[in-house]
């Protein structure tokens, strides 16, 4: 599995000083690894990011007669990070990393080497998807960093940064969200794409309420033009090609067909744990299940206001 990795920080400061400076890469020759490294070196390109690329080879506590030693598995790590390297970012560094789970140590080098992002590859079922697998939610699950994830099959061709999207709600999450996206566009020259979502769920009513469905769409439609007037306000200020829309509908299902006409969907997420809870509850588990383009999470910002 092959993971590009990358932690947000300074959230207080400007929306147009939001930068990537370092991105790990996590590679073990895979084609959804792959992925991950060819997303890695893009981004990195487009921001001037250092990249390293990180190979992690398992140990055993108990080693057994005939097992495979700690050596050898190295230099079989290295060698793949070579090919990687080789492949698909010749100025990386590359650096190979013993532990039983991978997601851990992806996550403890980021830490140490103060990483600005982290990119997974998808499942190896993904189908020209981004879909997250085990080992990518354990991540999820562990890690106060951003994650992109790669969508399967990106490897294979250039990859553009010509159309960046991101969800944005106006809440600490989106801003957050925002400002990486910015940051992506304004190195990347690409145009930057804000979508809002208005859910449009009737929610619980008790028996024998009375739902005036014309009502409620008028308080929709309400809501959407309230919500295109913040986002606009947002970037009005931006010396960037932007597009803005407010629709309404599933969350999740909305932003999953946005992924389908940018290259990168930008999300925020309220904070880590089960996938389930990444961005707005179901939002992010419908993201990261099946969406048409590599998907960014950036998690909440560490604020007392932001966690209130």
């Amino acid at each position: 599995m092959i993971v590009a990795a990358a932690r947000s920080r300074d959230y207080d400061r400007p929306i147009s000083d939001q930068r990537i400076a370092h991105i790990a890469v996590g590679s073990d020759g895979t084609d959804q690894g792959q992925d991950a490294v060819a997303l890695g070196a893009a981004l990195a390109s487009a921001t001037g990011a250092g990249l390293s690329l990180v190979g992690v080879f398992p140990i055993s506590l108990f080693p057994t007669p005939g097992s495979t030693d700690r050596a050898t598995l190295r230099e079989q790590a290295e060698a793949a990070l070579r090919r990687d390297r080789d492949l698909f970012a010749p100025q990386a560094l590359i650096h190979s990393v013993a532990d039983t789970s991978v997601p851990r140590a992806l996550l403890h080098y980021a830490e140490r080497t103060h990483a600005d992002m982290i990119v997974i590859g998808s499942a190896p079922a993904a189908d020209d998807h981004a879909s997250i697998g085990r080992r990518g939610r354990q991540l999820l699950s562990d890690a106060p960093l951003a994650v992109a994830l790669a969508r399967r099959g990106v490897h294979k061709g250039a990859i553009e940064l010509r159309r960046i999207g991101v969800g944005y709600d106006g809440g600490p999450e989106s801003q957050a969200a925002l400002k990486v996206a910015i940051g992506l566009c304004r190195a990347a020259g690409a145009v930057l794409v804000v979508r809002s979502v208005v859910e449009n769920v009737l929610g619980a009513f008790s028996t024998g309420d009375w739902i005036d469905l014309h009502e409620l769409e008028s308080e929709w439609q309400a809501e959407r033009k309230s919500a295109q007037a913040e986002a606009e306000s947002a970037v009005s200020a931006l010396k960037l090609p932007t597009e803005v829309t407010a629709v309404t509908g599933d969350p999740g299902l909305e932003l999953r067909g946005l992924s389908g006409s940018v290259d990168l969907l930008v999300v925020g997420s309220r904070r880590w744990g089960p996938v389930a809870r990444l961005v707005t509850g179901g939002v992010g588990e419908t993201l990261v299940a099946q969406s048409s383009c590599s998907v960014v999470i950036v998690p909440r910002p560490s604020t007392p206001e932001a966690n209130a």
